[in-house]
């Protein structure tokens, strides 16, 4: 089992609670973290159908990947493109995507609350 010292622990406690903050924001209650969580195993926040595990770095490599998209979508010259997401997939892994919070909450609220969760 991997051990995470103290300032580790407080920081990835105060990205839960900021990313619980910016979960209410936009519309999804009052989100709880699930304390425990690490020795137990589980996610940090559920907010049903997502369960959101929060990860606070001082770098990740997906920024650059996020600002490539994000400064080509003026050159777009076809259809109505908005909004950036980043899909990648390591090697033998299953694909993820990433989008910016700001783009991905409200589409994810609005499917919560249309009931459109499978």
């Amino acid at each position: 089992m991997l051990t995470v010292g103290a300032s580790q622990r407080r920081k990835g406690s105060s990205g839960e609670r900021e990313f619980c903050k910016l979960l209410a924001e936009h519309g999804f209650g009052q989100p709880k973290r699930l304390l425990g969580q690490a020795r137990d195993g589980g996610g940090d926040i559920p907010t049903p159908p997502v369960l959101w595990e929060v990860k606070r770095r001082k770098r990740l490599a997906v920024y650059g990947f996020m600002q490539q998209c994000v400064d080509a979508l003026p050159n777009r010259k076809e259809g109505d493109c908005s909004i950036p997401a980043v899909a990648m997939r390591a090697d033998g892994e299953e694909w993820l995507v990433v989008m910016r919070a700001r783009d991905a909450l409200p589409i994810l609220n609005t499917l919560t609350e249309r009931g459109d969760t499978q």
